[in-house]
């Protein structure tokens, strides 16, 4: 076609002899190469000289597969050459336009040969930006370059993405494809992104002034399968992927991964992912994606080594523990670990640290010089974990050194051996230790030890309590965690003033919450007041004392409920005296004082005084505590019961009392008031 065409110009071209300057040949259609031509004007000017011109002129312009929906309009080709089947528009210029914009004119050239076909853009005007394009195609086989500069990303994002919020950036492309009528089979792709400023409609992502560099490389080999390999740079800037915050000012944070993608499996094989945060950690991994149906992890090992434990806690584990039970804790020291997974199940996992610390802004736990060596498998003959540390401290109770060694199977935690964890001049001894998780259930834990001669001194000092003198030690039998619940069989034993107190149906939970809660039974057998009282400023007694305190509930550490006495217990062989001092407070415990002149007289007379028997309990219902007394009296009850000559009674008359007010007069114990009355 392109020599027919050309003899019918040779033949309507007319000879010197007529003094023709110039003459046109018009076209409704040219189709060559599966180009397509239309409305074609072809201008022969200046025929007489030597600088003859051949110009061409086309309303539109379809270019071939896979470029079809870019249509060229208004071409213009100042620089035109056709002869022996060829045709090159060498100096040109047109206008753009697909399914997506249409562009100011740009210059433009191209060529159409029996074997091979190009086409150039140079300086086309889009998207705030410019861009170069060149096309090549020969036998079937095509080849596209894009070179795109400054391309206005807000203006991109609303052809593209809408929804986005897209205030400020830029990004320059440098790109190449390649492929034939069937499709692509090769891309290489660079961009530049720079300022980018970009957010959500929720809010759930954004940037702002980011600086990226992306870089995509993919081929496809002889199966049809796909051969990729990206690298991401994260220059400098912030991005926030809910609720992830990352700000880099300086050293890029780079993502490099490389693969296959098996189109026809409807598989992406990942042989390697690398994410390194340059002076902070280090991840790799690899594995099998398959989505014929949905998403899924066929297999996967992932590798993670932090150097920097304390600066990535911050960055990546904060955000996911704020508002819960772990806000305010943050690690220190380094970290390896690993993870092997199948159908998105681990298989075994291990990981280790050194120099492991654990600080709480929240004052519940600080451990340092800790080491981890903990091995995982759901499988048997695994390696055993270790787990040291050189101080610990819990809440305001420090934990001398000592270590665990114990099996992570499965789903069970136990432990190896007996271990002793040194505290308070006693220990803990842990006889054994098991966990396991139950499918759709709270998880089995079991429990067995003993508790040697911890110092009471040293506990209530840790709990800013009056400190107090004695050893705690008892028998665990077991121990049950269920729903978030402790609870002890068995129970603690504290030797203290000559006598016990023993701790019964111990249960503890939201222990790391701001709602904690606390059950108990207490049973109080046989202390000498004479040491008790010493270590108050109370007043000076003697004699024994036995109680009570059962159905003891606290919310976070206040009393809620129980009920409770405290008295002289059956054939009590110490002696049995009471301090003026001592008179004066119980009275005032009572909320009472002393109203007849005789008694007055006789109080301010004596320095002790004999009593046969005192008591004292309270029931704590719903803020209001109902008293009671060693027994009942005509008008009220005895809280001390006079016995000898002089004779000392102090009763109390109010059954109730605001818990609050109680606590108060505790609080002032050398003041009285007037519900009890010493006669």
């Amino acid at each position: 076609m392109p020599l027919l065409i050309f003899l019918l110009i040779s033949f309507f071209i007319p000879n010197n002899s007529y003094a023709i300057d110039a003459t046109t040949l018009s076209f409704q259609q040219i189709k060559t190469q599966d180009w397509q031509l239309h409305d074609v004007t072809i201008s022969l000017n200046h025929i007489e000289n030597n600088a003859s011109q051949l110009q061409l002129s086309i309303a539109q312009l379809g270019l071939p597969k896979p470029f079809n929906d870019l249509k060229l309009f208004q071409i213009q080709c100042q620089k035109f050459d056709w002869q022996n089947s060829e045709i090159h528009c060498l100096k040109g210029t047109a206008q753009l336009q697909s399914q997506l914009f249409k562009s100011p004119r740009f210059n433009f050239s191209f060529q159409i040969t029996a074997k091979q076909s190009s086409f150039n853009i140079q300086q086309l005007k889009l998207l705030e930006g410019s861009f170069d394009l060149q096309g090549f195609i020969q036998a079937k086989e095509w080849n596209l370059q894009l070179n795109g500069k400054q391309i206005g990303l807000a203006v991109l994002h609303q052809l593209l993405f809408p929804k986005l919020k897209l205030t400020f950036g830029a990004i320059n492309l440098n790109g190449n494809a390649h492929g034939n009528l069937q499709g692509l089979n090769k891309i290489n792709l660079q961009s530049q992104i720079d300022n980018l400023s970009i957010q959500t409609a929720d809010g759930t992502k954004a940037t702002e002034k980011l600086n990226a560099e992306l870089h995509l490389q993919a081929t496809k080999n002889a199966q049809k399968n796909w051969l990729w390999e990206t690298t991401e740079l994260f220059q400098k800037g912030n991005l926030y992927i809910e609720p992830l915050y990352l700000e880099n000012k300086a050293i890029p944070i780079s993502l490099q991964a490389q693969g296959y993608w098996y189109e026809a499996k409807k598989q992406v094989a990942i042989n390697s992912v690398k994410f390194n945060h340059p002076n902070i950690g280090f991840m790799s991994a690899n594995g099998l994606l398959n989505y014929q149906t949905k998403f899924a992890l066929e297999t996967a090992n992932i590798y993670l080594k932090m150097n920097d434990l304390a600066a990535a806690s911050e960055i990546y584990l904060t955000p996911f523990t704020s508002a819960t039970a772990l806000d305010g804790i943050s690690l220190a020291g380094r970290l390896e670990s690993g993870v092997t997974l199948k159908k998105h199940t681990p298989t075994n996992a291990y990981l280790i640290s050194n120099h492991f610390a654990i600080t709480d802004k929240k004052q519940r736990i600080h451990l340092e010089n800790g080491v981890m060596s903990l091995n995982w498998a759901n499988q048997k003959n695994i390696k055993t974990s270790l787990f040291s540390w050189q101080n610990l401290k819990l809440f305001d109770i420090p934990i001398n050194e000592s270590y665990f060694l114990f099996l992570l199977n499965q789903k069970q935690i136990s432990l190896l051996k007996e271990t002793r964890v040194p505290l308070l001049d006693g220990q803990i001894k842990i006889k054994k230790f098991d966990w396991e998780a139950i499918k759709d259930k709270s998880p089995h834990v079991h429990f067995s030890g003993k508790v040697q001669h911890i110092s009471l001194q040293k506990l209530t000092e840790a709990f800013k309590w009056k400190a107090l003198p004695g050893k705690i030690s008892g028998q665990i039998p077991s121990v049950n965690f269920v729903d978030g619940k402790l609870s002890l069989d068995g129970g603690l034993k504290i030797n203290v003033f000559d006598g016990e107190i023993k701790i019964n149906k111990l249960a503890m939970s939201g222990l790391m919450s701001d709602f904690s809660q606390f059950y108990s039974d207490i049973e109080i057998n046989h202390l000498d007041l004479d040491l008790l009282t010493q270590q108050f400023s109370f007043g000076g007694m003697q004699g024994g004392i036995s109680g009570f305190v059962k159905n003891l509930y606290m919310e976070n550490w206040q009393p809620v409920t129980f009920n409770a006495w405290l008295g002289t217990p059956e054939e009590d062989d110490l002696p049995h005296q009471i301090s003026q001092k001592a008179v004066e407070n119980i009275a005032s415990i009572g909320g009472g004082g002393i109203v007849d002149f005789l008694s007055r007289m006789v109080l301010k007379a004596f320095d002790n005084f004999d009593y046969e028997k005192l008591g004292f309990g309270c029931y704590l219902q719903k803020g209001v505590c109902q008293l009671m007394g060693v027994e009942p009296a005509d008008y009220g009850y005895y809280i001390v019961k006079g016995g000898g000559l002089p004779r000392i009674d102090v009763m109390g008359y109010n059954p109730l009392i605001d818990w609050v007010v109680l606590q108060e007069r505790l609080q002032r114990i050398n003041q009285s008031s007037s519900d009890a009355v010493v006669k």
